[in-house]
């Protein structure tokens, strides 16, 4: 669990501050690949954070575009610097994103109605700092996934299935620990 009270730690992370793997994924709440990663990771990676082993770091990229607007919007509205509650928020309106992506009236009513969401301001100065380290990296589309520090540049979550996918992740880490 990270320490909620530590100024320096910004992203929803889930998992052992020191564990020796870390999985950083860079994501949008209204991306439909995101959200097929973020099934993905809470059945491959998070017994890996719950174990100890792994450092899952989520982080939100604000985008302006289309469905990815309402993702951003939705994102104000997730408690990042509670890992167990974030984590809910996150797989919640990753399940639930064809319901509400495409109407801001709609992505409104999710967060604040049907999940009672309080919209949570720190969030804008999160984004600006996720959005700085997406472009620093030249990175351009979500979801974008490093493990240790390494871009894991063969995961092509369009190209690729679930099982693909898992295999990818799972080799992966284990080839880490």
């Amino acid at each position: 669990m990270k320490n909620r009270y530590s100024a320096d730690i910004e992203y929803l992370t889930v998992g052992l501050e020191h564990a020796s793997i870390e999985v950083e994924a860079f994501v949008n709440l209204g991306c439909p690949y995101s959200a097929k990663f973020f099934e993905i990771a809470s059945e491959v990676i998070k017994p890996y954070t719950d174990s100890g082993q792994v450092k899952f770091v989520v982080k939100h990229v604000d985008r302006t575009k289309g469905q990815l607007l309402r993702g951003t919007i939705a994102n104000n509205y997730v408690d990042h610097d509670d890992p167990v509650e974030g984590f809910a928020a996150l797989k919640k309106l990753f399940q639930t994103q064809e319901s509400w992506v495409k109407s801001f009236r709609k992505t409104l009513e999710m967060c604040e109605d049907e999940l009672g969401l309080p919209e949570k301001t720190a969030a804008y100065e999160r984004g600006a700092a996720v959005l700085e380290d997406f472009n620093e990296r030249g990175l351009k589309i979500v979801p974008a996934v490093f493990i240790n520090g390494e871009h894991l540049t063969e995961y092509k979550p369009a190209d690729q299935s679930k099982e693909e996918i898992i295999t990818l992740l799972t080799e992966r880490i284990e080839s880490l620990k």
